[in-house]
């Protein structure tokens, strides 16, 4: 399994994007630094406020991954090297698993590559409160985990999707139009009164809404949200493998 997983990240390191996504994570986060510092220069402001702040930027991560996790399948029919792939004595749910993992990788790498960039630009900029562990400290432990859980949900989807349809192109597209409209839809069926759409998988992917907002639904708990992610997170990869184990190759 880990030279499974080792050949499937060596095969994205060899691909611009990786490296075009840092460079962007690197370029964002200073622009964000310097606009941050020249909005509350001269105002009492730490380095763990910042850091929070530099938590929602995540959400560019989520767009980066989600493009390598809805292409890093279907991408291999379309290009026709999935039988050299699957040729090899290996299971094909061990293939498959080997490829999440290489998802989860990337997406670690890439938060961890964020968190230390803005770590510190944060410093630089407000390196008097560097060393304050108070409360924002825990704040900001938080924010950054319940993100990157949002991240890895979201990645799971469109890893399901591009196994299911074998289309980068409709797996990108349909995660990123339900990442970014989910919230809307919800907004509409909690107005309508269409309780049931607690139970949809968007309305629970963002587990900060506990602590920093207010969830779609009422009567929605933290740990509602956690089973119900565990729910669907299990039955992704449950279709996933069977799916891919069972289906024909014809490329």
């Amino acid at each position: 399994m880990i030279n499974l997983v080792t050949n499937e990240l060596l095969k994205q390191l060899s691909l611009p994007r990786m490296w075009i996504s840092l460079g962007i994570i690197v370029f964002i986060n200073s622009i964000a630094s310097l606009f941050v510092y020249m909005l509350f220069e001269g105002i009492q402001f730490s380095f763990w406020e910042y850091m929070r702040i530099s938590s929602n930027l995540i959400i560019v991560l989520q767009v980066f991954c989600l493009i390598i996790a809805g292409d890093i399948v279907s991408n291999e029919f379309s290009s026709g090297t999935i039988k050299l792939l699957l040729i090899r004595p290996v299971n094909r749910v061990k293939i498959l698993l080997s490829k999440y993992l290489a998802v989860i990788v990337i997406a670690t790498t890439l938060t961890s590559a964020h968190f230390l960039f803005s770590a510190v630009l944060g410093a630089l900029w407000f390196y008097d409160s560097f060393f304050e562990f108070n409360v924002n400290f825990f704040l900001v432990a938080g924010a950054y985990v319940l993100r990157f859980l949002e991240l890895i949900v979201i990645c799971s989807v469109a890893f399901t999707l591009s196994v299911l349809t074998r289309s980068s192109s409709f797996a990108i597209g349909t995660t990123l139009f339900l990442t970014f409209s989910a919230g809307t839809l919800l907004i509409v069926m909690n107005e309508r009164g269409m309780e049931w759409g607690r139970y949809l998988l968007f309305a629970n992917t963002d587990l900060q809404q506990y602590f920093f907002g207010t969830p779609p639904f009422e009567g929605m708990t933290f740990m509602f949200s956690v089973g119900v992610i565990a729910v669907y997170l299990v039955g992704f990869g449950g279709l996933a493998g069977w799916y891919f184990g069972r289906r024909d190759v014809d490329v």
